[in-house]
């Protein structure tokens, strides 16, 4: 998986099961995913070894994959959005477009 694509999934992982993880991972997480800081720099930041760092990452990274695994919120999300965009394709009546149209919308900005 490219680092552009492993950075998507984990965000939006994150944004989802973020809150399920502990202080120190989701602060980890952070710097490392949204301030694109490298694992040096959270190292030096907040005093702790690189071993540490990279063990709370992949604990965080382990951890967003098992919830994921479970609860598959993510992954019904996304068979959702085929599907209405699917049903959009194939609807006649703008009236029915319109408001498949905006659901798709809605799912689109929440998540």
């Amino acid at each position: 998986m490219e680092k552009i694509e492993k950075t998507l999934k984990y965000t939006k992982l994150f944004n989802l099961y973020g809150a399920l993880l502990s202080d120190a991972q989701k602060a980890i997480f952070e710097d490392y995913y949204f301030a694109d800081l490298s694992i040096s720099e959270i190292s030096e930041n907040r005093s702790i070894s690189r071993a540490a760092v990279e063990d709370a990452l992949n604990k965080s990274v382990k951890k967003l994959d098992d919830y994921e695994n479970k609860l598959k919120i993510m992954s019904r999300d996304a068979n959702l959005r085929a599907k209405l965009a699917e049903l959009l394709q194939i609807v006649d009546k703008n009236e029915e477009k319109e408001l498949l149209q905006e659901v798709l919308e809605e799912l689109e900005n929440g998540i």
